[in-house]
């Protein structure tokens, strides 16, 4: 990103912030009622006179495959302000590839995605991007920007950078829009590994008596090169090899994966108007009470994935009695080509992507906020078109006959689904909120495929405070995603018949304030799984097994001192098909208070650790993790020292990451051969501004 662009896009976004102050109003499909939110205090204007105009702001999300919609606490909070990698603020255990930007994993399984209607090859760059599902919605009654920059630095002269940009603004009562732009980059302590991640966007959502609409367009951009991880992992030990020089598999090699999107939720509702009273301001008004809505929801999305290198199989000379060896193997043939190239002319141009275009109508009966005993009912019905391609494997012919190397040459495929479905909701009641939704598969690939999943939250209310149950369970059957069963490319190609999956998972929480105390277990047992095994091909399991884990979250707190501990024990019937680390720990330490009684500040220490397990290795020509049973990584602290301000409405944290690399030897692997960097300093810091 150039400088130009770094002061031109903030200073164009409070230049919006002037055109409008936009009044609030209630976003939720349900009630209609106009919202009230956390009043901040109000301020004199240029006359000197207060602000009439209250700041409040609220934040929406979509629920039930975009189908309606739930407000979602604004999240205010210093605490884990430090924690800049995204994967780690939802995952204790997290694999990744060393660096920020590059593809990971999450070391614990009841956060990993499953494929369904998402690209394959993605997968593993979830938390960088934006997607359709994840959108947030606003409505606010006064322009809202929040600007976050972080700098570490890890490597020069460039470093790690992260900038994230959110505005949003009403245009009037009904409508708000906002846009978005979200920035990794990298270029790597060790060599061969930068990475650049974008995301952009932009979102408008409009709330009217009888009709209400939420519209959002966004594009995804990771386009990183990929190194292989090191030949000789003992490197990092010789303190006479800087990082950067250490010896890496892969040159010019790079992944560019690619994500478009657009998707339309709007509704007509129908009801009837009633009188309601304002106890408060004691007076009797007119308010629209929707009944039952004909809901149409549009989705499409274009995601794509291009692998290009220069050497189809590189080698690495060994000095000792295992001579060269080569990175595909000895007796390695590329499919496509394996002649030698450059970057600028590559050997492998791997080119793979899916297209969907989705739409689903729904008859939606909403709960009634004037009734006491009411729930939430919805029935649909939704057609999915899907294409996808990757590189062709039949020769061409060219102009005069002869054969040629189908080099960028895609085959493309293309099919359809048919699915049925309802839920049903409470989300209003004091006694008990819950929600049960099913789908089957009528028609398409996915014939006779079904989803079932409930979800049941119970508040206890104390003298003291309210706690929480949550228990859920879902049951489905689904086809493999298309790509683990068909691919073809210069070094991987598979053709496979897979019998469909099926899933039984089920789980508990408590979630006590009181106590500072969060409590989870989850159960499941996979029949036929699919994943990518020893030679990093996908398989499906011969045989079912169950995979359980228990989370504990608890808080201490002695004055300004608070002690936070995160322990998830997760246990799996197989290593075989499936590994997990036993045991993953989190502390954060620290000491809060506030300087002057303005500046309020954390110091303290953030330390994980994992037992030692048979992590995944990563394939850069697939992007995927695939099994292995040679390499163990874990038992390694990582420890961070980490210090986090906040003066009104800035908040910035100073840190300085794995220590342990001043006293421990070796060992910070991420994923087997690669490598996190040495100790690093770093900083970050986010404004928001709603004047």
């Amino acid at each position: 990103m150039n400088v130009m662009f770094k002061f031109l896009l903030p200073a164009l976004i409070l230049s919006c912030s002037l055109i409008a102050n936009g009044q609030s109003r209630n976003m939720d499909d349900n009630s209609g009622n106009a919202f009230a939110g956390n009043n901040q205090n109000q301020k004199k204007g240029a006359d000197g006179k207060k602000d009439s105009i209250k700041f409040i702001l609220k934040e929406f999300e979509m629920l039930d495959d975009l189908t309606r919609v739930s407000e979602v606490k604004v999240d205010t909070s210093v605490r884990d302000f430090h924690i800049y990698h995204p994967a780690f603020k939802n995952s204790v255990s997290v694999q990744t590839l060393g660096n920020l930007g590059n593809a990971y994993q999450s070391g614990e399984f009841f956060q990993r995605r499953s494929p369904e209607n998402d690209f394959l090859f993605l997968l593993n760059y979830s938390d960088y991007g934006s997607w359709p599902g994840g959108i947030k919605f606003y409505n606010t009654t006064k322009p809202y920007t929040l600007l976050t920059y972080g700098q570490w630095f890890s490597n020069k002269p460039k470093g790690e950078t992260a900038l994230k940009i959110l505005h949003t603004q009403n245009i009037n009562k009904a409508i708000n829009f906002g846009f978005y732009f979200n920035s990794y980059g990298s270029q790597g302590k060790y060599l061969n590994q930068e990475s650049k991640d974008r995301s952009v966007g932009f979102f408008s959502s409009g709330n009217f008596d009888r009709y209400d609409f939420w519209i959002s367009f966004g594009k995804n951009r990771f386009e990183n090169q990929e190194n292989g991880g090191l030949p000789n992992p003992t490197d990092i030990e010789n303190p006479d090899i800087k990082p950067e020089n250490i010896s890496v598999w892969l040159t010019d090699v790079k992944s560019i994966n690619n994500s478009l999107f657009g998707t339309l939720t709007h509704q007509f509702k129908m009801g009837s108007w009633k009188e309601m009273k304002d106890t408060i301001r004691k007076e009797i008004y007119e308010q629209f009470i929707p009944r039952v809505a004909l809901t149409h929801v549009l989705n499409v999305q274009k995601s794509t994935r291009l692998f290009t290198e220069a050497e189809p199989n590189p080698s690495y000379d060994y000095a000792d009695d295992r001579g060269t060896i080569f990175y595909y193997g000895k007796d390695h043939k590329p499919f496509i080509n394996g002649t030698t190239g450059s970057s600028a002319d590559p050997a492998t141009i791997d080119r793979a992507g899916k297209t969907l275009i989705s739409n689903r109508f729904v008859l939606k009966f909403m709960e009634a906020p004037d009734r006491k005993y009411t729930f939430g009912k919805q029935i649909f019905i939704s057609n999915d078109l899907v294409n996808n391609y990757f590189p062709q494997e039949e020769m061409a012919k060219d102009s005069v006959g002869a054969d040629q190397i189908p080099l960028g040459l895609t085959q493309s495929h293309s099919y359809s689904n048919t699915f049925i479905g309802g839920s049903a909701y409470r989300t209003d009641g004091r006694f008990w909120n819950w929600t049960v939704t099913g789908k089957s598969y009528i028609q398409g690939r996915n014939a006779l495929d079904y989803d079932l999943s409930g979800l049941v939250e119970k508040p206890v209310r104390g003298k003291k405070d309210t706690s929480f149950v949550r228990i859920f369970a879902k049951m489905a059957s689904r086809t493999p995603d298309y790509f683990y069963e068909h691919y073809y490319s210069n070094h991987f190609k598979w053709e496979n018949s897979f019998d469909k999956i099926y899933t039984l998972r089920m789980g508990a929480t408590l979630d006590k304030p009181g106590w500072r105390l969060k409590a989870s277990v989850n159960y499941a047992i996979v029949n036929k799984f699919v994943y990518f095994n020893e030679s990093a091909l996908p398989e499906q399991a011969k045989s079912e097994f169950s995979v359980a884990s228990a989370i504990v979250n608890k808080d201490f707190k002695f004055g300004g001192l608070h002690i936070r501990n995160w322990v998830v024990l997760q246990h799996t019937t197989t290593d075989k098909y499936l590994a997990l680390p036993p045991l993953s720990i989190r502390n954060s330490t620290y000491y809060e208070n506030t300087y002057a009684k303005v500046l309020f500040f954390q110091i303290g220490l953030d330390t994980r650790y994992e037992t030692a397990w048979y992590a995944d290795q990563y394939s850069p020509a697939t992007g995927m993790f695939y099994r292995q049973s040679l390499e163990k990584i874990g038992d390694y602290p990582w420890i961070d020292a980490f210090v986090n301000l906040k003066l009104k409405r800035t908040i910035f944290y100073v840190k300085y990451t794995n220590l342990a690399t001043q006293f421990v030897k070796g060992g910070y692997f991420t994923t087997p051969t690669y490598p996190a960097p040495i100790s690093t300093f770093g900083f970050g810091v986010s404004w928001s501004f709603y004047n």
